[in-house]
């Protein structure tokens, strides 16, 4: 988990994005792993909400878009309110912008970590998406568990 922590620290560093989350994809839907410890969501209040709202990917469009890719890579929103791919969960955690970045092991998307700005919009840049993308590769060995 420590690599997974710096991994988080890196990421807040680039976007200036504090709530960083981390999930494993199993059995067709989310399953929450580890988070920033933040004031807007605190990690038990998290998965418990996880738990008792189940994303599954077949119903979530942004992340079956991202799955359908033949090379799944970062998908952004930078306005949740006015896009229509936004989950019913985005608005459950308050999320303004979410980038959700792949976590891909043998050529299959094990999970996902996700940047997401709470009570107000962030703009990710594409200079932020590449270097997120680059950053999550480069920790690969913190997704093993």
């Amino acid at each position: 988990m420590e690599r997974l922590h710096l991994l988080f620290e890196q990421l807040e560093r680039l976007t200036g994005v504090a709530d960083i989350a981390y999930h494993e994809i199993r059995e067709g839907r989310l399953c929450p792993v580890l988070k920033t410890k933040t004031d807007h969501l605190g990690v038990e209040k998290w998965k418990s909400v996880h738990a008792q709202h189940p994303v599954y990917i077949q119903q979530d469009r942004l992340l079956r878009e991202m799955l359908e890719q033949e090379l799944p890579s970062p998908t952004v929103v930078q306005d949740v309110k006015n896009d229509p791919r936004s989950a019913d969960e985005f608005f459950l955690f308050g999320i303004d912008s979410i980038m959700v970045v792949p976590v891909i092991q043998l050529e299959t998307v094990i999970g996902i970590v996700v940047v997401a700005s709470i009570g107000k919009l962030h703009h990710f840049s594409e200079d932020e998406i590449s270097q997120a993308e680059q950053l999550v590769k480069e920790y690969s060995d913190a997704f093993q568990f």
